[in-house]
């Protein structure tokens, strides 16, 4: 299939799906987005103040209303589908999403500091499904007490500690960094690295430009690539080809495999 003809294909599966009901998560303001073939879909959504899992009827290409929020069972049917990881809760970003060493966590009622939860990872969010409670619980307790007198994470001797629990608390601890390299910098080289890993690419380099990313990056052929990606949820503004202005229904991950497919034509 060229590219020109998955660009059509998916603008008439659009088409085809108006009226259609779909269950979706929405973290970003006015935006549900959906992973259907390996591809991701984003569409507009009113109300825009609507946050969590919710059921939406798609209205006009690239647009959905809200109609409920989805009940217990769906969110529990939706979660089912993605694989689940353990990681430790360690700075509440904003209301019921924390942040963690894999990500952010998003749909958490009630957190603590350094409490183990197990979360679903869609792709690219992970949803909170529970606590895991089968360990020993005043664990997170004294790595919290660790961390306020200034323990290093070396230096942590705990009973029990796994390295995912090191490694959690050590980016809480003051980092120490070369000379010249900015922390954010480094947060921002893993966040791209990783996005780029899970579609099959590699990171050569970046820079930060307001509030995008100019990525020059390898798909999984060493074919070079130059992508304008927005800062805060690394969907794509600019893929470095034509897409005929569906640019923004993908993401950092998945264009990786659009753009390789799109050489086979």
């Amino acid at each position: 299939m060229t590219l020109r003809a998955l660009v059509q294909r998916l603008a008439q599966q659009e088409l085809d799906w108006q009226g259609r009901h779909l269950l979706a998560p929405v973290v970003a303001p006015g935006r549900a987005r959906v992973r259907l073939q390996g591809l991701v879909y984003e569409f507009r959504t009113q109300p825009e103040d609507f946050r969590g899992f919710g059921v939406f009827r798609l209205t006009s290409p690239g647009s959905a209303e809200f109609v409920r929020s989805a009940d217990p069972p769906e969110r529990e049917k939706y979660l089912k589908l993605w694989p689940r990881r353990q990681a430790r809760l360690l700075r509440e970003v904003s209301p019921g999403s924390w942040m963690t060493l894999f990500g952010l966590v998003h749909e958490v009622e009630r957190g603590s500091l350094f409490e183990l939860v197990e979360a679903a990872f869609d792709g690219r969010n992970l949803w909170f499904c529970r606590s895991v409670l089968n360990t020993r619980l005043a664990l997170a307790e004294e790595m919290a007490r660790a961390l306020r007198g200034d323990v290093a994470a070396e230096e942590l001797q705990l009973k029990g500690l796994t390295p995912m629990d090191r490694a959690s608390f050590a980016l809480l601890v003051k980092p120490v960094v070369r000379v010249g390299v900015d922390v954010q910098e480094l947060d921002d080289h893993g966040r791209l690295s990783r996005a780029l890993q899970r579609g099959g690419g590699s990171l050569r380099s970046f820079t930060l430009d307001g509030d995008s990313f100019q990525v020059h990056w390898e798909d999984s052929r060493g074919t070079t690539r130059f992508s304008r990606i927005r800062k805060n949820d690394l969907t794509v503004l600019s893929s470095g080809i034509c897409l005929s202005e569906r640019d923004s229904d993908f993401d950092l991950t998945s264009l990786v495999g659009v753009l390789e497919e799109g050489d086979d034509w």
